[in-house]
């Protein structure tokens, strides 16, 4: 497999270069970087810390795009929306890592998947994706009777908050509920804050160097319930985009998700 890793320098870019030179059938067909960055003509490999793989870093994504067999991005949510749509001109199955990004910016993703396969990942490791399938048992077994928190940590330089993987959990909490997000979600507590039937209380730390922790409490007078994950490093998000790109480069056009990976 080809792999194209647009937003080559940030620290999942390089991580995913990383897990990829480690894999024998992975090679890295082209990084990408914005214009301007001065990582350009660097080569990925000595980018990313694993020694030479004769690949320049570029800014020119069509080219990148036209190279490999599946691109994933990580980057930020203008640069992931015209990744998408590119990839989904030229064909080119990708992977949207990026989180962040508004209801309108993920709609104009989701328009390239007749074109080309594209698949939506707010977080690319299999635990959670896992977490995120029996969230909707666990809450309809117990019933309306047990409060939801869900607490979120990450890195003290993650730009958005809530995680993306939070809204991933906080979705499928709420669709166990039959709810839309906006009648349940509740965003922090201060001053006085009396908590409301039904809510879903999402808290958010930024701290260190946390690669990332969610945990979704459930508790009723009697007692409580934590469900609880926690990556190590960044590689698990790394092997889970390898894996999320197998899948995808062998899919026709059309929107997927972890899900449909796990599946």
């Amino acid at each position: 497999m080809k792999l194209i890793v647009h937003g080559a320098s940030g620290r999942m870019g390089r991580e995913v270069i990383g897990a990829a030179a480690a894999t024998p059938d992975v090679t890295i067909a082209a990084a990408v970087v914005r214009a301007g960055s001065a990582s350009v003509g660097v080569d990925a490999g000595v980018l990313a810390g694993v020694g030479s793989l004769g690949v320049s870093v570029s800014s020119d994504l069509d080219s990148a795009l036209a190279a490999g067999d599946v691109a994933v991005d990580f980057s930020i949510p203008v640069a992931a929306v015209e990744f998408a749509r590119r990839a989904a001109a030229a064909g080119t199955p990708a992977i949207v890592a990026t989180t962040g990004l508004s209801a309108e910016q993920l709609a104009t993703v989701r328009e390239g998947s007749n074109r080309a396969p594209v698949l939506i990942a707010p977080n690319l490791s299999l635990g959670i994706n896992v977490l995120a399938q029996v969230l909707p048992t666990i809450v309809n077994a117990l019933g309306a009777e047990y409060d939801v928190e869900l607490v979120e940590a990450h890195h003290r330089l993650k730009k958005d908050a809530p995680s993306g993987t939070a809204v991933l959990l906080l979705s499928a909490i709420a669709s166990a509920l039959n709810r839309p997000v906006s009648q349940v979600e509740r965003y922090g507590r201060h001053g006085l804050a009396p908590r409301e039937a039904g809510e879903i209380g999402v808290h958010s730390i930024r701290a260190g160097g946390i690669a990332g922790e969610h945990s979704v409490l459930l508790v009723s007078d009697g007692e409580q319930i934590e469900v609880s994950h926690r990556a190590f490093s960044r590689r698990t998000f790394a092997l889970g985009a390898l894996r999320a790109a197998r899948f995808l480069a062998e899919q026709p056009p059309g929107l997927y998700s972890m899900q449909d990976v796990l599946r």
